[in-house]
């Protein structure tokens, strides 16, 4: 487990630096600070991040997050995760500034998706949820188990 929380890790913090080319707001990125994987100084807010490669029990990942920082969860895109994530999305929903990035950079669509489920909760029909969701889990490759298994023996 610890290579693929390592690879994610490694995955948000390149795309962090990227996008940053565009927006010129990053100030500073830390590994393992205050028991989060990744911390982002940015010029306008601070950021938590923690990478989960297989979501468990989200109570475990509700319990480090507070209604007034910033979090980012980065996961890989497999079923598990993705209904992990659908079950709890009201627990999730109340933070407002938690996003989720569901990642696989193997795949030949596009390589992540990006849901802030606050926002998203506000502007969609409950009825359209899954829906919706199901829709952008789409536009990313599944992995599934055992593709992640012999990528990171």
């Amino acid at each position: 487990m610890e290579k693929r929380r390592s690879f994610l890790k490694e995955w948000i913090i390149g795309f962090i630096k990227s996008r940053d080319i565009i927006f010129k707001k990053l100030v500073s990125i830390e590994e393992n600070k205050e028991n989060f994987d990744v911390f982002v100084t940015y010029k306008d807010k601070e950021q938590y991040i923690i990478t989960e490669p297989k979501i468990g029990n989200i109570d475990e990942i509700m319990k480090k997050i507070t209604k007034d920082k910033h979090y980012a969860l980065v996961t890989f895109n497999t079923k598990n995760n993705f209904k992990s994530i659908h079950e709890n999305w009201e627990k999730l929903a109340k933070f407002k500034h938690f996003c989720i990035y569901f990642v696989n950079p193997f795949s030949k669509l596009d390589k992540k998706w990006i849901i802030f489920p606050h926002t998203h909760n506000s502007i969609c029909d409950e009825s359209a949820l899954k829906t919706g969701l199901k829709s952008m889990f789409d536009m990313v490759d599944v992995l599934d188990e055992k593709e992640i298994e012999a990528r990171f023996k």
